[in-house]
């Protein structure tokens, strides 16, 4: 087996069906953007074929499920997931598990689930009750955050590991304070904020998420992280940690900070398959796991040059000193108008303020390795 190649499988059993409707749902406004919104719940058909494909790869394999909201299918469904991946798979294969959620449904049952067959789940939480429940509401116009809560009271007493994903819009921004002393609260250690995506058709850019406040939100939150550091708190700020590793010379693990697109799958509930969750869209489509290789999906994004069109940089991004570290960002958060990192300006505000900061951590860990 190849185990430095892992294929990571973003599977949406759920399809763009959710039980919230939150204003600033990037994927429900993907949907919209194709000729067919929503392809209901994944058969049992298309599970196998995705699980039976996979471990042909002969490769480490990361089923990641997501939505919409996955666990809409049914816990039977994933119960059935796991006896048909016992079927296919190998003494010697090498699985990861992750699930994300909203949280809502995340009961007893659940939790058990995930534990007994070591599911790794991120919670979307906005950090705080309040300011939650301004832009994450259920279907039938009902505040979501005490179902949420509840959800993540059942993992922890499961001792279910998870993280906590914000969406950083203007209010979780201008709210740090109390969003990040909110996280602390319920002991939720391990964190991803990730800055609100525009619709893909509004011409409106930074509808939800201002870049100058987004700069002041990653001075605060860099100051809050290390204060709660230094107070005896072993908190992982995903983003604040790739910065860490690149700095030490070592790549990123987020897609994002790559500088380049990478290879993935993303499995849409019918079989479509997309090469990344943000580009779920028909002229990007890869194939289909019921007819199709995940061979055949390699062919085809080279054919589309997907990952070469990511390289693609503006001048005024090669030459910025902060090129190593901001490498870009992703291709979904560049500007409608210039093709430059929307918050080009908020990275440049962090690194302005912090980066020697940042040095330092990185240096004291290179020291203390070298022990």
């Amino acid at each position: 087996m190849n185990t430095n190649k892992v294929l990571s499988l973003m599977i949406k059993p759920s399809s763009s069906t959710c039980n919230l409707k939150c204003d600033y749902c990037f994927y429900l406004d993907e949907s919209f953007n194709r000729e067919s919104p929503n392809r209901g719940f994944m058969s049992y058909d298309t599970m196998e074929n995705i699980i039976k494909k996979a471990f042909e790869m002969d490769c480490r394999v990361s089923f990641i499920f997501q939505g919409g909201e996955p666990s809409l299918v049914g816990l039977a469904w994933f119960e059935k997931f796991i006896e048909m991946e016992n079927l296919y798979k190998s003494d010697d294969s090498i699985i990861e598990h992750f699930f994300q959620t909203n949280g809502t449904n995340i009961d007893e049952n659940w939790a058990k689930f995930f534990k007994d067959n070591n599911f790794l789940v991120g919670v979307s939480y906005d950090g705080h009750n309040r300011i939650h429940d301004i832009h994450r509401i259920q279907v039938n116009g009902k505040k979501s955050s005490r179902l949420v809560n509840k959800g993540l009271t059942n993992l922890k007493t499961e001792g279910v590991e998870y993280n906590i994903l914000s969406v950083v819009t203007n209010e979780v921004a201008e709210n740090i304070d109390i969003v990040y002393q909110g996280l602390l609260d319920k002991e939720a250690y391990f964190q991803q904020f990730i800055a609100c995506l525009d619709p893909m058709l509004e011409s409106n850019e930074n509808k939800y998420l201002d870049p100058v406040v987004y700069g002041k939100f990653l001075i605060r939150l860099f100051d809050l992280w290390t204060r709660s550091l230094d107070d005896g708190y072993n908190v992982s700020i995903r983003l604040f940690n790739n910065f860490i590793s690149i700095l030490m010379g070592y790549p990123p693990e987020a897609c994002d900070m790559m500088g380049n697109c990478s290879i993935q799958y993303v499995i849409e509930a019918d079989g479509d398959v997309y090469p990344c969750d943000f580009f779920c869209l028909d002229s990007y489509k890869l194939g289909n796991i019921n007819t199709e290789s995940y061979s055949d999906f390699d062919k085809q994004r080279t054919e589309i040059k997907f990952i070469e069109k990511s390289l693609i940089k503006p001048d005024e991004c090669i030459k910025c000193k902060y090129f190593n570290l901001c490498r870009g960002g992703c291709p979904r958060y560049a500007s409608k108008e210039t093709n430059k990192f929307r918050f080009c300006e908020s990275y440049k505000m962090l690194f302005d303020a912090r980066l020697d900061q940042f040095e330092k951590i990185a240096n004291n860990i290179i020291a203390h390795e070298a022990k």
